[in-house]
C-alpha cells in the first residue's frame, strides 16, 4: 500500500529506509506496520508515509482516536478526502526550525498517516498534502479490495 517512487509527484527521492513489520501480539492487534519517507524538493521538506492495519475496526478507531488526542497541543481540524471513514489535520512547530503538517485517516481497520515535515515556517502547501493523501487512501482502498495498489499522485 505504501507508495514508490513512480506513485508520488515528480522529483520525489526516497528518504530513509523503507520500515516494515509484521504481526505482534503484544501491540493490541496490529496485523501491519509501515513507513516511507520521501525527499521532496518542491516542498523544501520530507514527506512521510505510515500505516497500520489491525485485526478489527475498533482497533483501528482506538488508535485514530489515540493520535487525535496527543495532538492536543496542535493546531487541528477537519479533512475533506473522498472515502476514509475519518480523517484530521494537525499542523505545528517546534521552535522556528521544525514544522510539521499532517492528515491522519482511518478507512476500516487501517489507521493511516501522511505528514509534511519543513524547516519551517509552520503550514506545509494544502494543496500538495491532500493530493497524495487522496492517492494513499486510494491504494489503501484498493488493497482492502483485493486489487493491487495502483493509484498514483497527479
Amino acid at each position: 500500500m505504501l507508495p514508490d517512487s513512480g506513485d508520488v509527484p515528480p522529483g520525489w527521492e526516497k528518504s530513509g529506509t523503507l520500515h516494515l513489520n509484521g504481526a505482534n501480539p503484544k501491540d493490541g492487534g496490529t496485523l501491519a506496520y509501515g513507513t516511507q519517507g520521501y525527499a521532496a524538493t518542491d516542498l523544501e521538506g520530507t514527506v512521510g508515509f505510515g500505516l497500520q492495519s489491525f485485526r478489527t475496526r475498533s482497533q483501528a478507531i482506538g488508535r485514530y482516536t489515540e493520535s487525535k488526542s496527543q495532538m492536543a497541543s496542535a493546531q487541528v481540524g477537519p479533512a475533506q478526502i473522498p472515502d476514509v471513514d475519518a480523517a484530521f489535520t494537525a499542523s505545528y512547530c517546534i521552535g522556528k526550525n521544525y514544522c510539521s503538517t499532517s492528515i491522519t485517516l482511518r478507512l476500516d481497520s487501517v489507521f493511516a498517516y501522511v505528514n509534511i515535515n519543513t524547516d519551517g515556517p509552520a503550514a506545509a502547501d494544502p494543496k500538495v498534502l491532500n493530493s497524495v493523501t487522496r492517492m494513499f487512501a486510494q491504494r489503501i482502498r484498493q488493497v482492502q479490495h483485493g486489487q493491487p495498489p495502483s493509484a498514483k499522485a497527479t
